[in-house]
């Protein structure tokens, strides 16, 4: 996969990308620790997920339509200065703390807007970067930089936020006079000044990117916006395999991750003296099983296209497991144990997976149906942290549980049924 680099434009984008993936996962880390010490509320920090999450979901498949009708690299850039502003602007007003929690709630909607255009059009891009030969290669040095940015970022984020506090409470641990917040602000302030930073990054050296055309354009009368979804969603539904694998995304990023958004971070501030850190620790262990993971991916094979579904969601049945092994016993190293194991085998189907399905999805559709598979996954995930936010509210252990047993259930039926396995289009979805 190391021959990639030696392409120009691919290795401006593996470089603006390689700083933006960083900055993401410091404020991924900053983000929820932020609402936490502001208000100390689960429910609130899943609910500011959700305005995020809103018109992110509501645009997405929009976004898709319009990453196919213009260009992937051309959205990128536009989203990431909109993002970068963003970003500098929260950092700001918590830097002069006059950040309020409806502040908060505004400037996580503009993002979602924002979102709703960049994902699509960063899941379409490697085709016009690389060959098709070389698009499981593409997607695995993408996916290892995701997860090495997911390894370094939350450490990073971890000592830029809790360091504040350490420097105070060798001075006086007992000093009642500033709350949570107060301790926390300027770490969280040079957390977001961080991230806006690597964003003008990603955005200087895309401007450097070159693109080629994508070459399947067929003949076709010109079609509303909703009949160019509808056939992206129509081509979706009509192979079983597909059809279940996206369904499986939707059911994992709902039942999953906001486990990770939410209920880890409440986890670790109920459950340990210095909750950044560990919270820290633990998400750089997923990070770090996901980078091996990704790696992996670029030199073992595929289980092949027929079993390549039901062996992702074998792999989903130990994901599902982690939530309540953690809740039993609940040491943090055995916690960054279970999460280093799920991020390697996350990352692994899912660079298969996406080669999979970019070989597979007719290059006129590709934005449109990979902007259908971020709605189920990326999409649905900010409705799912508000809902598991106010369950993590009444009991943690509950809902850890619950989900776990949901999802061990539902991914063990997903690998055991047929259709997992059938890639011939059914005629009676619309195939």
């Amino acid at each position: 996969m190391f021959e990639l680099f030696k392409k120009r434009n691919f290795s401006l984008f593996w470089f603006g990308e390689m700083a933006s993936v960083i900055g993401d996962h410091i404020s991924l880390i900053a983000f929820p620790w932020l609402v936490l010490q502001m208000t100390d509320s689960a429910a609130l920090t899943g609910l500011v997920f959700a305005v995020q999450g809103i018109p992110r979901a509501v645009l997405m498949l929009a976004g898709g339509a319009l990453v196919d009708r213009t260009s992937p690299r051309m959205v990128i850039l536009i989203t990431n200065a909109l993002r970068m502003v963003l970003v500098m602007s929260l950092a700001y007003m918590i830097y002069i703390d006059v950040a309020q929690v409806t502040t908060v709630f505004i400037l996580a909607f503009a993002f979602g807007i924002a979102d709703a255009f960049f994902y699509p059009a960063s899941i379409s891009i490697l085709p016009s970067l690389v060959t098709r030969d070389e698009l499981q290669a593409g997607n695995a040095v993408i996916q290892t930089t995701l997860h090495l940015g997911m390894t370094i970022g939350p450490v990073l984020a971890a000592f830029i936020i809790a360091g504040e506090v350490s420097s105070i409470s060798q001075h006086g641990i007992n000093d009642n006079s500033q709350n949570s917040y107060d301790l926390d602000r300027a770490g969280l302030a040079r957390a977001f000044f961080v991230d806006g930073l690597t964003f003008f990054l990603s955005f200087l050296t895309l401007l450097f990117v070159q693109v080629r055309p994508l070459e399947d354009q067929p003949d076709e009368p010109s079609m509303s916006l909703y009949n160019e979804i509808k056939t992206a969603i129509l081509w979706v539904v009509s192979i079983p395999a597909v059809r279940l694998g996206f369904l499986g995304m939707a059911v994992i990023h709902f039942f999953f991750m906001p486990m990770v958004f939410v209920g880890i971070p409440v986890w670790a501030k109920m459950r340990f003296v210095e909750g950044a850190y560990v919270y820290g620790l633990v998400t750089a262990a997923f990070g770090a099983g996901a980078l091996i993971g990704a790696i992996s991916s670029a030199y073992v094979s595929s289980p092949g296209d027929k079993k390549l579904v039901p062996y992702m969601f074998w792999a989903y049945v130990f994901s599902g497991s982690t939530l309540g092994l953690i809740i039993i016993y609940d040491a943090y190293w055995w916690a960054m144990a279970l999460f280093f194991i799920s991020g390697v085998f996350e990352a692994f189907f899912y660079v298969h997976f996406t080669t999979w399905l970019q070989k597979l999805t007719p290059e006129h559709l590709l934005g449109r149906v990979m902007s259908v598979l971020m709605l189920m996954s990326m999409g649905l995930l900010p409705i799912a942290d508000a809902i598991m936010g106010f369950a993590i509210d009444f009991s943690l252990e509950i809902t850890m549980l619950a989900s776990a047993a949901l999802l061990m259930v539902f991914c063990t039926i997903v690998a055991l049924n047929p259709q997992s396995r059938s890639l011939t289009p059914d005629q009676r979805m619309g195939g």
